[in-house]
Order: C-alpha cells, then sequence, then structure tokens
C-alpha cells in the first residue's frame, strides 16, 4: 500500500477509505501490512499545524486496523522528502509509523526513512518478536527500540556502518542487556572506509537460545565471543565474513570443540575484502578455524567463497563430516578423481556446487585410452545418494573439456543425473553430452549415460541452487 503521509495529516486518506465499507473491502485473514510512504507536494499545500493532524493520524490507523484486523506485521519503506517542511514532517511523521506499528508484533523497517524515523516513539512500542532494521543503525531512538524489546525479541537484523553496535549489548550505565528468546540475529555492516567501535564484554551472555547466526560483511564487536557464549546446544545455523582477526581469535578461545555444538548444521564462511590478496585457504589459522567449527560428523552443508584449490589437509577435513549432504563452494577447482574420492568418503552427499571438474592430473594407470574402463573398475558403485553437480561459467576452460569428468561420473555414481550447467550454456553442453556418448569408448555404457541428458529436467526444481533440502538451512523466524 502506498501513503502519502500529507494526505493522513489533512484527512484526505481517512476519507477515501471511510467510502469503502468493510462488507466491499476487507481482509480479515491479513497478517501483514506493507506501507511504502510516498510524499507529494500538492498535499503539503493543503496541511497546517492548526489543523487537528494527530486526530486525523489516529482515525486514518483506525480504519486500518477495522479493515484488517488481524494484522500482525508491518513493513515500512519510504519516507518524507528532505525538501519537505521540517514542522510537520517531524512532529508527526514518527507519531503516524508509531501508531502503525503499535498494534502488531513484528516490524520491518526498510531504507528510505532517514533521520524521520528517529522521531519514533520508541517507548510506546512494545513486546515485538521480530524487528528488521535495514537502514543505518544511528540514532538513541532506534537503540532504544531495540533494546526495550530484547526480552520478548526472537528475530533481529540490524544494519550498521560506523556507530557503536555494542550499544546494543551493553546500555548506557554499562549494564548488559539479554535477549533471552531472541533465535535468529543477523548484522550487516554496510560498506565504511572509517572503523568502527569495538568493544569487549567480559562475561556477557546477551544471545544464550540462538540458532542461526548471520554476520555479513564483518563482525562487529572486538570480543569474538560475545555472540557465541551461551548457545552452543542450539546455534544450528552459522554464517561469517572471516577475517584475520576472527580467523586468529576463534581457534585460541577454544570455543568450538569436537562436541561443543551438536546442533549446527550449516555453516557458510566468506571472506573479507582485506584478506583477497592472499590464497587464505592454505592459510593454518583458517584451516584451523575450519576443523575447530565444524569437526564432527553432524554438519550437512558447507560453504565458502572463493576457494578454488582444495589442500590435501582440507579435503581430508570435508571426508570427516560423514553427514555432510550439501558441498557448496562454487569457484572450487577438482579433478574428478579429488571428487570421487570425496563421494566415496561421504555417503550421503548429494550435492556439489563447484567449478566443472577436471581429468587431469590422471592418477597411476589411468590414461586417455583405459580412463572408461579404470573408472568401472576401481570406483563404481559408489556414491549412492549423489545426485547433482551445479557448475558456473568458466571461459579458461573448452566445453568439451568438461564433458569427459560428468560422464565418469555417471559410471561412477548410480543415482547422478544432473549436471547442471548455467542457462546460457546448457544447449551447448547437452549437445557435446550426446556427441561422446556416441564415442567408441563410451558407445556401449550410453544407456546409462544418456540419464544424464534428461535428468536434469526432470528434477530441476529438487536440484536448483536456492534448494534447502538436506542442508538444514531452514529459517528460524518466529511465525
Amino acid at each position: 500500500m502506498s501513503v502519502d503521509p500529507w494526505s493522513v495529516y489533512s484527512g484526505n486518506a481517512l476519507a477515501a477509505l471511510s467510502h469503502i465499507s468493510n462488507n466491499d473491502c476487507s481482509f480479515p485473514l491479513a497478517r501483514t501490512l506493507e506501507v511504502t510512504f510516498v510524499s507529494t507536494r500538492d498535499n503539503e499545500q493543503n496541511v497546517t499545524v492548526s489543523q487537528d493532524i494527530e486526530a486525523n493520524i489516529s482515525a486514518f490507523v483506525q480504519r486500518i486496523r477495522q479493515l484488517a484486523p488481524r494484522l500482525n506485521m508491518i513493513k515500512m519503506s519510504g519516507g518524507p522528502d528532505p525538501m519537505e517542511r521540517v514542522d510537520v514532517t517531524y512532529l508527526y511523521f514518527g507519531s503516524l509509523t508509531t501508531q502503525l506499528v503499535q498494534f502488531t508484533s513484528r516490524i520491518d523497517i526498510s531504507y528510505g526513512f532517514g533521520k524521520a524515523f528517529h522521531f519514533l516513539n520508541a517507548d510506546a512500542i512494545r513486546n515485538l518478536t521480530y524487528l528488521a532494521s535495514r537502514f543505518e543503525l544511528g540514532g538513541e531512538q532506534t537503540v532504544q527500540l531495540i533494546r526495550q524489546n530484547a526480552p520478548t525479541l526472537q528475530y533481529l537484523h540490524v544494519a550498521y556502518r560506523c556507530v557503536n553496535i555494542s550499544s546494543i549489548i551493553q546500555d548506557a550505565d554499562g549494564s548488559y542487556v539479554e535477549y533471552p528468546h531472541l533465535q535468529t540475529l543477523e548484522v550487516n555492516r554496510g560498506y565504511d572506509s572509517r572503523t568502527p567501535l569495538r568493544y569487549k564484554f567480559d562475561g556477557a551472555v546477551p544471545f544464550p537460545g540462538l540458532r542461526r547466526l548471520v554476520c555479513v560483511n564483518e563482525y562487529p564487536f572486538g570480543d569474538a565471543l560475545v555472540l557465541f557464549r551461551g548457545n552452543a546446544a542450539t546455534l544450528e545455523f552459522l554464517q561469517l565474513t572471516m577475517t584475520r582477526e576472527l580467523a586468529i581469535a576463534l581457534p585460541q578461545s577454544s570455543i568450538f570443540t569436537a562436541t561443543s555444538h551438536p546442533k549446527l548444521r550449516c555453516v557458510i564462511l566468506k571472506l573479507h575484502p582485506s584478506m583477497m590478496p592472499v590464497n587464505y585457504i592454505d592459510d593454518p589459522e583458517i584451516i584451523q578455524f575450519m576443523m575447530d567449527i565444524a569437526p564432527d560428523a553432524a554438519v550437512r552443508k558447507i560453504s565458502k567463497w572463493c576457494v578454488n584449490q582444495l589442500p590435501p589437509r582440507l579435503l581430508s577435513l570435508f571426508g570427516k563430516h560423514t553427514s555432510l549432504q550439501v558441498l557448496d563452494l562454487p569457484d572450487l577447482r577438482l579433478s574428478i578423481w579429488n571428487a570421487m574420492t570425496l563421494i566415496q568418503s561421504l555417503p550421503l552427499l548429494s550435492d556439489i556446487h563447484a567449478a566443472a571438474p577436471t581429468l587431469d592430473p590422471m592418477p597411476d594407470g589411468a590414461t586417455a585410452r583405459n580412463v572408461v574402463a579404470y573408472v568401472t573398475s576401481n570406483y563404481s558403485p559408489m556414491g549412492t545418494r549423489f545426485r547433482c553437480w551445479h557448475f558456473g561459467c568458466d571461459f579458461s576452460r573448452r566445453m568439451k573439456d568438461k564433458v569427459k569428468p560428468f560422464l565418469l561420473l555417471v559410471l561412477a555414481c548410480p543415482n547422478f543425473d544432473y549436471a547442471a550447467a548455467v542457462d546460457y550454456e546448457r544447449e551447448k553442453f547437452v549437445k557435446l553430452l550426446e556427441k561422446t556418448i556416441g564415442m567408441v569408448a563410451y558407445k556401449k555404457h550410453a544407456p546409462r549415460l544418456r540419464r544424464l541428458l534428461f535428468g536434469g529436467w526432470t528434477n530441476s526444481f529438487l536440484h536448483s541452487p536456492n534448494s534447502t533440502r538436506g542442508s538444514g538451512n531452514g529459517s528460524s523466524q518466529p511465525n
């Protein structure tokens, strides 16, 4: 719903809604209201501070509640034009937004509010279970809104740049704030060249029941442990952007041990831009951290960016995750031989997201002439759960060099039926598959190999890159 605040102030919006009867237009089952505030200067000219603006706002909100009595979530975006009249904008926009959210328990604030949101009457908004603040965190009103709803919040998304985000954990008098029911915390730092203030919180346990933790772009606190204290028994999903400091601090803390996080099922590690120039996958601290963060057999999905090599230590590490179902390393380059070794060691693995595998280097005893016989003799059958390999575009390799490894994988894995090329390469890939299947070395296995031509189309939904099948990546947001 698009709302012009000035039409609300003047009473025009209420007049328009009043002409609609509940029988003609009502939403008795609606649970979510999406509001985009769009100001027009024509309506602005019709508003004076002498009007009973507060009464018009209250009546408008009450009418919304009559039309949709079961609303429990409001999503707001947009906001006043910076050129608008300050006397009305900052007096009444906060009142309008405050009254709209007062009868809900879930609010989602998107970009565009600017300074106007700082005039929200945060003290009047309590018992929230869901709060997403997707604009720059700043202003005492915003921080107050988060802290005073700490006892009831189950989902919290905070965006910030260079402000002191520590204020959501520690109030002005130094007391720690606890979020006893919070299940999902997402912290997103936007780009800023300045370094934010970082504080340590000795002994603080602000998030004791956390199930899902996402830190985008940078870990926000000087205390590497504060987000992990007290929730080892509940944490299921972890996404971190790795910095050098974090990669050193977490292993040293010993907070991750072989039995410390029994419910952790999905681990996503992303690389901070400050570490891009180094080949971090061979970095001892990073590998040690990976071994500490997910050492047991419970993890079902591992995902990481900017990995293009798999050293033996890391290959061995992945092989220990016997419950692993999804390996999502889109830049990883594997030989077909390393891939099959990995699949052999992971009995539940069903999906790999990585670059198309290579044939080279060949193992001892395998040659271009006998490679089909070599695979059927040494690797078949294996990986009975493995079904899908997603690979992206790689202009450094010819398409025909990508085809043979996948055909060999079909021979080794009895249920592998989907090599998922990007859309604009799919037709060329299929044509080369058909051509290669007709070659002498592969022809006698043609009935089996031809499954690769069609399996992907019938199972494309199950194997789509966004599928959460078996990943443990279910949302823990409250209803």
